[in-house]
């Protein structure tokens, strides 16, 4: 009885501290309860790390000079670092400076707009004399060879415009010429990545139109930490403009990409450190700033993700997820009766198939899966100890791996290529212990072991695939709470599943 008590008074406590906590962030941080009640907005974040090696440490990083002019909710903080956004005749940049620092150092820029976007690529109307290009510097046959590739795309455009795309149609043709290759081997020698950019802005200038680099960021969460995108800026006359060498005839959408970086400035310049990378996370949020900042110093903040920063926060996206697959397999077995390979196998299928497309996913775990167990079998025969046993089905499983992706890509099956998202120790096991299961209580067993696995990672797929279920997961983490009292009452029903009711039917009606 006493244990009863203390039973309901876990659950309630946890149901009412979830519960209370999501109210709380609804009510007064204004997060909506609803996924698409309110429109979200894009935060793009900015990451610079360094090495730091024991000297004053000074970091400027180019900063988009919308964001600052236009007044965009903006967030820079950095612990140990003063910071201040220096402003040189239009340029912005952020700017960190501290003593005596050593060992790795991060630090962030944020920048917030609306998720319609806003147009960072529009044309801007250059102030004081006008732009001059500038000399490459190229010489010899390298030289002849750009002079040959820019007198032809003269020959075929009319403005500064029509010219860009002429120069880097030339330059992206699949069957170029001479001229180019040569070009192209020397630019990838001295450039370190994005060498046709750079080339492409080389010729621009050589054409008398005055070019340089930008810096973008393509608005897409999925992808996670990404590299600056490197684009062309360029003069028409009367405007800079900016274009991405990709895609030379359209013009930059602002729903796809955000132009961090203009006027041809270093991204970023950086003393007392070592081994510098800037490397930008883009996601969508619908926690206002104001909101945000103002209760980052709270406790109730910093309990949850949204204290971290983006480029952390977004492996929280399936994190949170492995819960809510533990609760259906809590669920199904102990309530429905379907028998699983263990608790974890079915959780993590369910979160390799979110990465891929459902039925390619499952086709491959039943390949990879039985052809494991054949092989598993063959091992048996030569009587080896558990854990080289398990070692061996890791490297089959490897190989198959391997194998099946190289096979799909020769069929134009792309979606084989995202086997490698199994989890391979995951799969080792599972033929490990289906081998032992169809030696020990026969085939039948087995097979139903599996296919339960795979019933109970399809039901899961679909609960972790839900908008609405990620976004509780995601944006009311402390919900889960109110999910682990749900698991510890059904950890104590000791009652008939649904099957066992079905299977002793016939007791009943006798």
């Amino acid at each position: 009885m006493a244990s009863r008590i203390k039973l309901i008074a876990i659950v309630l406590v946890l149901t009412l501290l979830g519960g209370g906590l999501a109210a709380y962030k609804h009510v007064n941080l204004g997060i909506p309860l609803m996924v698409g009640k309110k429109p979200t907005e894009w935060l793009v974040e900015a990451k610079v790390s360094f090495i730091a090696t024991g000297d004053p440490v000074t970091a400027r990083l180019s900063l988009p000079t919308v964001a600052v002019d236009k007044e965009m909710g903006v967030d820079a903080r950095s612990a140990g670092y003063s910071f201040m956004v220096e402003d040189d005749l239009g340029e912005y940049s952020a700017v960190w400076s501290a003593d005596e620092k050593e060992g790795n150092q991060a630090l962030y820029y944020r920048v917030r707009f609306p998720a319609k976007g806003v147009d960072t690529a529009g044309p801007i109307a250059h102030t004081g004399e006008a732009p001059q290009a500038e000399e490459p510097g190229l010489t010899g046959n390298l030289r002849a060879a750009a002079d040959s590739v820019v007198r032809r795309a003269k020959e075929t455009s009319s403005n500064p415009d029509t010219l860009f795309v002429g120069v880097f149609r030339e330059i992206t043709a699949i069957e170029g010429s001479q001229e180019i290759a040569l070009l192209k081997r020397h630019y990838e020698e001295v450039a370190n990545g994005q060498a046709l950019t750079l080339l492409g802005i080389d010729l621009l200038n050589m054409a008398g139109v005055p070019a340089r680099k930008a810096y973008a960021v393509r608005l897409d969460e999925i992808r996670g930490a990404q590299d600056p995108l490197m684009f062309v800026e360029y003069h028409d006359g009367v405007y800079w403009k900016v274009r991405d060498p990709d895609a030379a005839t359209s013009t930059v959408d602002p729903r796809e990409y955000f132009v961090w970086n203009r006027g041809g400035e270093a991204l970023l310049d950086l003393g007392g450190g070592e081994n510098s990378q800037v490397v930008f996370t883009t996601t969508r949020d619908v926690i206002p700033l104001d909101k945000l900042t103002d209760l980052r110093g709270s406790g109730l903040l910093v309990s949850t993700i949204f204290g971290l920063p983006a480029s952390e926060r977004q492996v929280f996206r399936y994190v949170v997820l492995i819960p809510i697959g533990a609760f259906v397999v809590v669920l199904l077995r102990n309530l429905v009766g379907i028998a699983t390979l263990g608790t974890f196998m079915p959780v993590l299928l369910a979160l390799a198939l979110l990465e891929m497309d459902l039925q390619s996913g499952l086709i491959m775990f039943v390949v990879i899966v039985t052809a494991g167990l054949w092989f598993r079998f063959l091992l048996s025969r030569l009587n080896l100890l558990v854990v080289p046993r398990v070692a061996a089905c890791v490297v089959i499983v490897t190989l198959l791996m391997m194998v099946l992706s190289v096979v799909s890509w020769h069929l134009g099956m792309r979606g084989g290529l995202r086997i490698t998202l199994f989890p391979m120790i995951i799969l080792a096991w599972t033929i490990e212990r289906m081998s032992l299961i169809w030696e020990e209580e026969g085939k039948r067993s087995a097979i139903l072991q599996v296919l339960g696995s795979m019933i109970v990672a399809y039901v899961a797929y679909f609960f972790m695939k839900d908008p609405q279920v990620r976004y509780w997961a995601f944006y009311f983490p402390e919900l889960l709470l109110v999910l682990l009292a749900g698991i510890i009452l059904l950890g104590r029903y000791t009652g008939y599943r649904l099957s066992e009711l079905m299977r002793f039917k016939n007791f009943e009606e006798a």
